[in-house]
This record gives C-alpha cells, sequence and structure tokens, in this order.
C-alpha cells in the first residue's frame, strides 16, 4: 500500500469529526496502516475544539490555529501539508469522506507525481452523483511545493480556491479527475458538515477578495505567502 496522508481543516465540526474517524475505523486493516491524517483546528472555540478518537491509523495528528480569521482553510491546508511525513497527499474539506474503496484505489494503482488528481463526488445519504468537488485534490508535496501552496493573503473571504486551482493548472502536467468518489455529507445529514458561522460570498468577500488580488498583482514576482500565524500541536 502507498502510505498517504489525508489533511482535514476543521471549524467547530465535532459531529463530522466523529463521522470521519468511524469511518476510519471501519477501513481494512491494510489501509489503516497505510493512511496517516492531519487536521488543522482553525481556532474553534473551546466547547467545539477538535478531539481525536483511537481509529488504528498509522497516525493521526491535531493542529490548532492560534489567531482566527474568516474562511482560514487556507493556513490549515499549508500546515497540514507542511507537517505531512508522506510523499502524496490528499487534501479536502471535513465534511468530505474518502471510501475505503476509493484509497485503495489510489494507494495501489499507478499514480504520475508531475500529475494531480481530483474525484468523482457522490452526497450522502443517497450516493447521488454530483459535481466533482474543485477543491480536493491529490498531489504530492513536491508538486505543492510547485504550485505554492494556498496563498494567506487572501485568507477571510470565501471564494479563494480558484487561485490554487489557477497555479495548478500551470504546473502540473494535467489534472485527472479520477471515477473513485468522495462523499460529501450535507447539514441535512450531520449539522455541522458544514460552517455556517459566517456567510458565503457576501459583499466583503468579493471586495475584499478583489482589492487583496490587486494588492498582490503590484508585487513583483510575489509568491504565496505560507503559516503567516500562530500554531501550536495538540496530539
Amino acid at each position: 500500500m502507498r502510505p498517504m496522508t489525508l489533511v482535514l481543516p476543521y471549524f467547530s465540526n465535532p459531529g463530522m469529526l466523529r463521522e470521519q474517524q468511524r469511518v476510519w475505523r471501519s477501513y481494512a486493516e491494510g489501509i489503516r496502516a497505510a493512511l496517516h491524517v492531519i487536521v488543522v483546528d482553525d481556532c474553534s472555540p473551546l466547547k467545539r475544539r477538535a478531539v481525536l478518537e483511537d481509529t488504528g491509523l498509522a497516525s493521526v495528528r491535531l493542529y490548532r490555529a492560534l489567531e482566527k480569521k474568516r474562511w482560514n482553510w487556507l493556513f490549515c491546508r499549508n500546515l497540514g501539508v507542511h507537517q505531512a511525513a508522506t510523499p502524496w497527499v490528499l487534501m479536502t474539506d471535513i465534511d468530505h469522506v474518502v471510501p475505503e474503496a476509493t484509497w485503495r484505489a489510489v494507494m495501489t494503482e499507478p499514480l504520475t507525481p508531475a500529475c494531480v488528481y481530483r474525484f468523482a463526488r457522490v452526497d450522502a445519504p443517497t450516493m447521488t452523483v454530483v459535481k466533482s468537488h474543485p477543491n480536493s485534490w491529490l498531489m504530492t508535496t513536491g508538486m505543492y511545493e510547485r504550485v505554492g501552496g494556498y496563498d494567506e493573503r487572501l485568507s477571510g473571504y470565501y471564494g479563494t480556491d480558484a487561485d490554487f486551482r489557477d497555479r495548478v493548472q500551470t504546473r502540473a502536467r494535467a489534472i485527472v479527475v479520477r471515477t473513485d468518489t468522495l462523499i460529501r455529507y450535507p447539514a441535512s445529514v450531520i449539522p455541522d458538515a458544514e460552517t455556517t458561522v459566517y456567510g458565503r460570498k457576501e459583499r466583503q468577500d468579493n471586495d475584499g477578495l478583489a482589492e487583496a488580488k490587486a494588492d498582490r498583482d503590484r508585487i513583483s514576482k510575489w509568491r504565496p505567502l505560507r503559516l503567516t500565524i500562530p500554531w501550536e500541536r495538540v496530539a
């Protein structure tokens, strides 16, 4: 089995994290032995912080951001990949579960380090096919470095994932959308699966994101800013 690291940002999703851990415990022994997980808690309130359980995986580590911003999953993913000890990482959102069949495929089938991979997607509980998630990625840590990671200049605004995608398109040999699925859990199934603290695509997102990108464009030969806030390892 090819070792893999799963990187999950977390913000006040205890119910969804319990479901993730239930699924991890259900994996076959060979998959659990090859799977590492990094959860990064985006400064959740004390009573809703991430808590890890025994899941029998190769490793599960928990980190926590020590400063809060709106929509700061960019930092969480950057930290998760920075801490990953395996050559391949799968980044997705906390409300997306990776089925055992998907892990088995990516852990055993040939993968090309010069390519990046996305996945088909279904919705729980009906497993209805929906559009592929645009911000779930499987790639090597070396490719992540080539892309530059997520630019934390854009933290605090909703709708920043296209910035990363555009840089992936210019640096990867190809973006391959696999037929293997991820399972998205809507709030109707697990109430805290999605972040509801902040509205999506509010005016401050549209105006602030445009301004942040304009400021960045004035920097000659800019590179993404990463790990710009303090953090700690919790477990």
